[in-house]
């Protein structure tokens, strides 16, 4: 967003203001968007390190749950173990009911192995068996109950920094957009001026030219005339005499160049952190770039290039977009909320034109809008995308 912000002020302040915004609104607002810059960057890497932390947990909630039960399948085969070798030994005695009533109690559950230890003489291995079983879904437990209060404090962690961020963003964006509309302006009133000033400039030589002509006169003296009757030639001179001035046609402005160059993907505030590697849920590693904008944030080609896929129904991805540049690198867009009109496979793009919006669609948080973005050199496996945008959106 810095650079696109520094351009944008640059242009604004490199023309003369016709609008009801002033010099003085336009610093205001650079001022706000460089704290909100300053602050989004900083919530970037809260939430990056958040939402690490709670798909962590997450994956840890899963593993404990799975190996409870577990534990739980062997506890039970523990005491069967010890019970049964404790009746076989008092087989239609009282003692053995009492035995199955002790093992059937967590609080009694020391004394009644105690009791089977010196009364029946069973193994001390089965019974450090049964103690560890018990003591390992006990840590188990307790730990299960751990990382559920912490999921539930970085859940709300979680959302709290993201509704920050998405506030500051917004406001951020409704700045930036000022200072763009007032671009907009500034260059119509801009180019309405050099248009008159041709004109202008045009409607000149014309008059000159048309003055010029009419004043080349010829005189010629009645035929028989003596030498008191000289023939006179008088031609204006060319352009006019000395009282007339004459400019140039104006030079052509050279047009900018079309396309070419690279665009950031995020047209507008924006912030991201290398994340590449971190993980993500299902035990899966990030394989791009989580740019974090206000949802509706514009999204533009990177480069120039053609779209070779959309779509809309990825558990993942969500709305997304493939395209490929001239130059054969792939980029992948996830997350958005819509797709911009007019873009389909098939359709060629220059860099920095809008093809979508930002969102939070598919496994994306729908308090975190970002743009999940992806580089492919040459069509190939994924590499970090990270110093490629940092390097074009500053």
């Amino acid at each position: 967003m810095r650079r696109v912000l520094a351009a944008v002020l640059m242009m604004l302040l490199a023309v003369p203001a016709y609008a009801a915004v002033t010099e003085a609104d336009i610093e205001r607002a650079e001022q706000r968007m460089r704290e909100a810059q300053a602050r989004a960057d900083s919530l970037a890497r809260q939430l990056e390190d958040a939402y690490v932390r709670q798909v962590q947990l997450e994956d840890e909630i899963a593993n404990l749950t799975s190996a409870i039960e577990r534990t739980q399948v062997r506890l039970e085969e523990a005491e069967a173990e010890v019970e049964k070798l404790a009746v076989e030994m008092y087989i239609g005695s009282t003692s053995s009911v009492a035995l199955v009533a002790l093992l059937g109690s967590d609080d009694s559950a020391s004394a009644g192995l105690e009791y089977v230890r010196r009364v029946t003489g069973i193994e001390d291995a089965s019974i450090a068996n049964l103690k560890a079983t018990r003591a390992e879904l006990e840590r188990q437990t307790e730990r299960l109950a751990d990382a559920r209060a912490e999921q539930e404090k970085v859940t709300q962690e979680l959302a709290a920094l993201a509704a920050e961020a998405e506030a500051t963003l917004v406001a951020a964006s409704e700045d930036y957009q000022m200072l763009v509309e007032q671009r907009r302006r500034e260059e119509e009133e801009r180019r309405r001026r050099e248009e008159e000033e041709r004109r202008r400039r045009e409607e000149q030589a014309r008059l000159a030219a048309a003055a010029a002509t009419s004043t080349t006169t010829t005189t010629t003296a009645p035929s028989g005339g003596g030498d008191d009757s000289p023939t006179t030639t008088t031609t204006a001179p060319s352009g006019g005499g000395s009282d007339q001035t004459s400019e140039s046609p104006p030079t052509t402005q050279p047009s900018p160049p079309s396309g070419g160059g690279a665009a950031c993907p995020v047209q507008g505030p924006v912030s991201f952190v290398d994340s590449w590697g971190a993980a993500r849920s299902g035990g899966r590693a990030h394989q791009g770039v989580d740019m974090m904008a206000a949802r509706g944030t514009p999204v533009a080609a990177i480069y120039d290039g053609t779209i070779t896929r959309t779509g809309s129904g990825s558990a993942l991805g969500g709305i997304t977009i493939w395209m490929r540049s001239n130059a054969g690198d792939s980029f992948y867009y996830a997350h958005l909320d819509s797709i911009a009109d007019g873009i389909s496979s098939g359709v060629k793009v220059s860099a920095g034109q809008i093809i979508g919006y930002v969102g939070s669609t598919g496994n994306a948080s729908a308090a975190y809008p970002h743009l999940h973005f992806e580089y492919h050199p040459g069509g190939g496996g994924a590499v970090n995308p990270y110093p490629l945008v940092k390097s074009i959106c500053g």
